[in-house]
């Protein structure tokens, strides 16, 4: 692993303030709007780069949910196209409210949310919570979003064990995206392998709710939403790809795809493909493709 750069060290050193086990209120900075992404990653244009995927666990009335957001959009600007983020809307804070100025109506969660939830027990614990590929830290599977700088830290120089290629087409007539994913493995590798493939959109101006605001203007009527789990092409649990083992040069495509319902900007869609070991749950590989 290499050394931290100063970037990296103070930002994560920054993080340490901020841990917080449930959706409480609590004291702080304004909300969040898109600031833009990119970052200082290293050039993944050439050959098998480790990437990490966080999954963000939140809901809309999640009043401390946008402070992982944060979190996830700053770590997005250190690492680049090595990080995939992915917001999955869930529980009891993302349920939808019949409020008359039509607050919170809309309804961000999925069949895959409810599923991850149910194996992982996600909103007993409380949000925010996040899993960084899915790997354990200091035993725990979810993790504060103080915590997710160093989890990926840990992971994101490691050597690839696996690439992912994606290469989408989208009809217009019709909204339907195609997409072709190619998995390679790098290393010789034992266990048995699923491939997810799902779609996410970002830059969703809709409500938020945030407890660094005063009180009485903690309704974010423009907030954005970033990186939100639309659905999977193919089930939260995925398509075995290998079993038992797989040797290093096994590659395998599989096609997707999708009608994009109305509401759905195909302009700010993504898909995002990764790849899990079944016994461990861990994400080996990730990839992420604008559907245009």
């Amino acid at each position: 692993m290499k050394i931290l750069e100063p970037l990296k060290i103070a930002f994560l050193g920054f993080l340490l303030v901020f841990a917080f086990s449930s959706c409480d209120k609590i004291e702080g900075e304004g909300p969040f709007f898109e600031t833009g992404s990119g970052g200082n990653g290293v050039d993944t244009s050439t050959g098998a780069v480790r990437k990490v995927m966080i999954e963000d666990f939140t809901g809309h009335t999640c009043g401390n949910c946008p402070r992982a957001a944060e979190t996830a959009t700053s770590l997005k600007q250190i690492y680049g196209e090595q990080l995939v983020v992915v917001a999955v809307h869930m529980g009891f804070f993302a349920t939808p409210k019949s409020n008359t100025d039509s607050s919170y109506s809309s309804d961000y969660r999925t069949i895959m949310g409810s599923e991850l939830d149910a194996s992982f027990n996600i909103d007993a614990t409380g949000l925010p919570r996040g899993m960084v590929n899915r790997t354990e830290v200091s035993g725990n599977v979810l993790l504060a979003h103080a915590g997710w700088g160093a989890a990926t830290q840990a992971l994101i120089d490691l050597a690839p064990d696996m690439k992912i290629s994606i290469s989408n087409t989208y009809e217009n007539s019709t909204r339907t995206v195609t997409t072709e994913v190619t998995s390679t493995f790098e290393n010789n590798l034992s266990g048995t392998y699923n491939l997810v493939v799902i779609l996410t959109e970002d830059s969703i101006v809709d409500w938020q709710k945030d407890y660094n605001l005063p009180s009485g203007q903690q309704d974010i009527e423009s907030y954005v939403h970033r990186h939100v789990l639309r659905q999977p092409f193919n089930g939260t649990w995925g398509d075995e790809i290998a079993s038992g083992s797989a040797s290093a040069g096994t590659a395998s495509t599989n096609a997707y795809n999708m009608v994009f319902p109305a509401g759905w900007d195909e302009d700010h869609c993504s898909v995002v493909a990764y790849v899990y070991e079944t016994t461990s749950n861990e994400v080996v590989q990730v990839e992420e493709a604008h559907v245009k």
